[in-house]
């Protein structure tokens, strides 16, 4: 109890304003192992351990100290979507992205990394205490998981040869009972993202070292409706930066993709969003883009489907003793037209660095960041701030009075809508 109570408090402002956002939780991943200036220095210090935890709302003050937090192995280094939800919102998937350092090891180069090479499967039906029930084996560093809706299938790529793509099939208690493999012709290579389409009929990857998405078709056998295989549909797009992270519009007619134009680093230019048709009997076909800031790492569209906020890590995790480090990061803010047109409505600054994962509450209102840390003095720390949001012709953003306070390395967030 004393070490969360210096770990992790609720920060208020002098109005003492509540925070709002509609959700009965959220949960978090923090990576004890990666510093806040890692991809600055190549290297990671172990400073502490690897945790998950979860906030019910609406919080109140004294809910700084009773927040549930479990030790649980998780990676902020390749990591794009590392928790799967199951749709009744008591259980969830947890991708172990790299394998956690020794005790003995104190400080290490990325390629000196242990694999990750698990899921881990935790019961989050009460949020105020969480609890790790099993885990079991998948590909070599694992880089994204999706759960389709009707918690059948769990997908995840890695980086493991001939594995970079495996689909578990679930039982009616989410264990894994059957694998279906890539198909053949999707090749070799390191699959960072794959998404469900909503019908659930197709699967998009992302392929960041090839440069390119690529559309899969689910074929499912008559009787049972049990997948039998999945087979490539159309050729893949090719990209001269680096797609990491999409996501489908509401009604699955647009895919959305971040590029990054190259790899997280302080030399790397302004990224940009682009939308995508896919089409079954014809080439896939590039809709529109538009540019946001350096180093764009998460993306997540408005539950009415006409905006999309960006997270840009920008050069905030440059090593502080070069000038260039601010400790400022960003979101870009944008407007997804119908016909798919895309437009950057602005750029909004943030003090803190590395906003890795952004999620809107179940209305819409309002917005969840987080925040891997602060560049200050004395003690190290991280957050989740709060943002109300506004829509129509110009939306925008206004940070909200309070924010919760954590320990650093905070690097992705899950909405807990309702049970």
């Amino acid at each position: 109890m004393k070490r969360l109570l210096f770990s992790i408090c609720i920060s208020f402002s002098a109005l003492a304003q509540p925070i709002s956002f509609d959700a009965k939780g959220i949960l978090y991943l923090e990576d004890s192992d990666f510093g806040p200036f890692s991809f600055s220095t190549g290297m990671i210090d172990k400073v502490g351990t690897d945790k998950m935890g979860a906030f019910l709302f609406p919080l109140q003050l004294e809910d700084s100290y009773k927040n549930s937090e479990e030790i649980l192995s998780n990676s902020v280094l390749n990591n794009n979507r590392a928790i799967a939800l199951k749709s009744d919102n008591r259980m969830c998937y947890v991708l172990e992205s790299k394998g956690g350092l020794k005790k003995d090891e104190k400080q290490i180069q990325f390629t000196g990394l242990p694999d990750g090479a698990y899921v881990s499967v935790v019961d989050i039906a009460n949020l105020r205490n969480i609890k790790p029930d099993y885990r079991f084996p998948v590909a070599l560093n694992p880089r994204a998981i999706a759960l389709n809706k009707s918690n059948e299938y769990l997908a995840v790529a890695a980086e493991g040869y001939n594995q970079e793509l495996q689909i578990f099939e679930l039982n009616e208690f989410g264990k894994p009972i059957r694998v279906i493999s890539k198909p053949n012709t999707l090749g070799n290579g390191v699959i960072n993202d794959v998404i469900w389409h909503p019908s659930e009929d197709f699967l998009v990857y992302l392929k960041q070292d090839t440069k390119e998405i690529g559309l899969l078709k689910v074929i499912k056998d008559g009787p049972t409706q049990k997948i039998i295989r999945v087979e490539q549909s159309g050729n893949t797009i090719k990209f001269d930066g680096i797609p990491t992270f999409g996501t489908f519009s509401a009604d699955g007619k647009y895919f959305l993709v971040i590029d990054a134009k190259d790899q997280i680093g302080v030399n790397a230019p302004k990224g940009q969003v682009f939308v995508i048709k896919f089409n079954e009997q014809e080439p896939h076909s590039l809709i529109s883009k538009a540019e946001v800031e350096e180093n764009p790492k998460s993306l997540v569209l408005h539950p009415d489907g006409s905006t999309i906020l960006v997270s840009n890590l920008k050069k905030s995790f440059d090593y502080p003793i070069n000038d260039r480090n601010t400790g400022k990061s960003s979101i870009s803010i944008l407007s997804l037209g119908k016909d798919g047109s895309l437009t950057n409505k602005g750029n909004i600054p943030l003090s803190g660095i590395m906003p890795l994962s952004i999620v809107f509450d179940k209305t819409g209102k309002n917005v969840a960041i987080s925040m891997f840390q602060y560049l200050n003095y004395g003690k190290s720390f991280g957050g989740i701030e709060f943002y109300k949001f506004f829509g129509g012709a110009n939306p925008r953003i206004e940070k909200q009075n309070s924010k919760i306070n954590t320990s650093s390395g905070i690097h992705y967030l899950k909405v807990i809508e309702d049970y």
